[in-house]
């Protein structure tokens, strides 16, 4: 059974009220019979006085007559004993029994009185089968006179005193138990309203307040309750806030992040880790199996579980290079980190086969030019030979000018030094207008030019240089890849969320399948031989890329084998008829000078 606090307090003041009652009871010994005895043993030793005198005054008297005259004045039993310890006379038994009395000098008292002339003793007597109490003197001649009284009045005395405390005591027992009753109500009920809104407090309720206003220590704990109260309350609300500010920045984390608890679950997985592992649905709880069932992913989480600190370690997942970090956690479980390099690894790729381009692309007219110079050096050579070499380092000069001039424009894009400043454009005109560099080269090959622009379609918000190099590259490549009788057609339609899409196509020899995603790359070439002997620089379509994009567009290329490619890019759709300010402008700024050049395959 369950005791409350009440409960408590009540027993404890009726077990306290009681204590002291037969603490009383049983103290009565000590507090009374004892000062009782030895009150009784200084008046022993008073008449003992007198008895000696007696003794002193009546010399060679009958000893057991004399003790049994002492006896009968003092109302004590009276013993004589002789030095030699044996009884010479004594009140308290019959004369003739006095010669069978055991020997007396082993007698505490008696043996007190014969080496020191005085002793005294409370003992159980073995003759009279009670507590006495003996007072011994000794004579001149060495005689022991003994007094003894019995204890039993003073007996009754202290058992008369306890009778009358344990009265009193019950009394005071019942009327503490009322009193402890009803104190022991009136203390705990602050004390059961406490313990309700502390029960509330560790369930998540800090919303009730004790309030109590009471100046002793029970006020005390009521108001360190409240503000406590208050402080967890404050406290829980910053930690809820830090704790979803941490959840938002791991969140927002490119890294994928997942929590392993010290049992070796799943506890938690930001949406970076989720998209890297494709987890869905309700993925707490699961084994790290169902994460991902990868050697090296599982010997890094049991390494981080074992409380191994990994350091960034390349792994694989699929078709994903990852670099995963581990921490263990100090409670257990571990917590993982994931980034993603498949994208950095590919850009490196990238990069490097930039670099060897670019290095291949220079290198070839410098070697041209650095031979026909050093031959041009001889004064023995024909007229017909240096006039033609004169040519082939004009023509290599001109394609490294143009090399190093979609270089800077690639340059200037990328770095936003090129801003764009749009206009609303017609995309017929400009479009002819950018043909028309390429009219003498189209009309040799038999190439027709075709537009097609629908309705809401023919305007567009761009800046002119731009849109006039997009379709200056765009021809090239058309025109390079058309044979005799084909044609390359410009059309224009209307997108969705306020786009204009325009296509150039051709009918020209394709590109293989296997070569469209990378054609937008620097120097990417799907016919390197036939594009560097048509004068392509291999940067056309990837100037066209980001021209494109900096004004808020993408491009695209189809393209089959023996039928022809199309290009697709978007362009924001110009609103009204004037320039302007009503479609934002991407940012960036074009060579409104362009000259249009060659271009790459695509």
């Amino acid at each position: 059974m369950r005791l409350r606090a009440h409960h408590k307090l009540f027993l404890s003041y009726c077990l306290v009220v009681a204590a002291v009652v037969l603490a009383l009871s049983v103290g009565v010994e000590r507090t009374l019979r004892h000062p009782l005895l030895e009150q009784a043993g200084v008046d022993l030793q008073r008449e003992l006085a007198l008895g000696l005198a007696l003794y002193e005054e009546t010399p060679g008297a009958d000893p057991d007559l004399l003790a049994r005259r002492m006896g009968s004045l003092t109302g004590h039993r009276v013993t004589i004993v002789d030095p030699s310890g044996r009884v010479l006379g004594d009140s308290g038994v019959e004369p003739e029994r006095v010669a069978e009395l055991d020997d007396h000098s082993g007698r505490p008292e008696v043996r007190s009185a014969m080496e020191e002339g005085r002793g005294m003793a409370i003992r159980f007597s073995d003759s009279v089968g009670a507590d006495q109490v003996y007072a011994a003197v000794r004579a001149p001649d060495g005689v022991v006179v003994r007094f003894s009284m019995m204890t039993e009045e003073i007996d009754h005395v202290v058992a008369r005193v306890r009778s009358q405390i344990l009265q009193v005591g019950g009394v005071a027992l019942l009327l503490a138990a009322l009193l402890s009753l009803g104190f022991s109500i009136a203390v705990t009920r602050p004390l059961r309203r406490m313990k309700a809104i502390a029960s509330a407090m560790a369930e998540g309720d800090l919303s009730d307040r004790i309030r109590i206003e009471r100046s002793d220590e029970l006020g005390d704990l009521g108001d360190a309750l409240d503000r406590l109260a208050n402080e967890l309350e404050r406290r829980l609300g910053q930690l809820e806030g830090e704790r979803e500010e941490m959840q938002a920045l791991i969140d927002a984390m490119a890294e994928g992040v997942l929590a392993i608890d010290e049992k070796g679950l799943l506890r938690r997985a930001n949406p970076a880790a989720r998209e890297i592992f494709d987890l869905e649905g309700d993925y707490e709880g699961v084994p790290p199996e169902a994460v991902a069932r990868r050697r090296a992913f599982m010997d890094l989480v049991a390494r981080a579980r074992r409380g191994e600190a990994i350091p960034p370690t390349e792994i694989e997942y699929d078709d994903k290079h990852l670099l995963a970090t581990a921490q263990p956690l100090p409670r257990g479980g571990a917590v993982l980190v994931f980034l993603d390099t498949t994208e950095l690894r590919r850009l490196e790729g990238v990069r490097r086969d930039f670099v060897a381009n670019a290095s291949h692309e220079l290198k070839t007219p410098l070697t041209v030019i650095r031979g026909h110079a050093e031959t041009l050096q001889d004064e023995d050579l024909p007229p017909g030979l240096r006039a033609r070499f004169l040519a082939s380092l004009h023509s290599n000069a001109e394609r490294l000018q143009s090399i190093l001039e979609d270089l800077l424009d690639l340059s200037r894009i990328e770095s936003g030094g090129w801003t764009v400043s749009p206009e609303v454009l017609e995309v017929e005109e400009v479009a002819r207008d950018a043909w028309s560099a390429f009219v003498d080269q189209a009309e040799e090959k038999g190439v027709e030019f075709l537009v097609e622009c629908e309705g809401e379609a023919r305007r567009v918000r761009a800046d002119p240089g731009a849109l006039t190099q997009i379709f200056s590259n765009l021809f090239s490549n058309a025109l390079r890849y058309t044979g005799p009788g084909g044609s390359i057609q410009v059309r224009s339609r209307l997108e969705k969320a306020g786009q204009v899409a325009v296509e150039v196509a051709d009918t020209g020899t394709g590109i293989p399948e296997k070569h469209l995603g990378r054609i937008f790359e620097r120097f990417y070439r799907a016919d390197p031989a036939r594009s560097r002997a048509d004068g392509g620089t291999g940067l056309g379509l990837a100037i066209v890329k980001h021209l494109v994009e900096r004004h808020g567009g993408a491009v695209q290329a189809n393209s089959r084998l023996d039928e022809g490619t199309t290009v697709r890019f978007t362009l924001p759709r110009a609103v009204g008829s004037s320039s302007g300010s009503d479609a934002p402008p991407p940012s960036t700024s074009s060579r409104s000078d362009s000259t249009p050049g060659p271009t790459p395959p695509s």
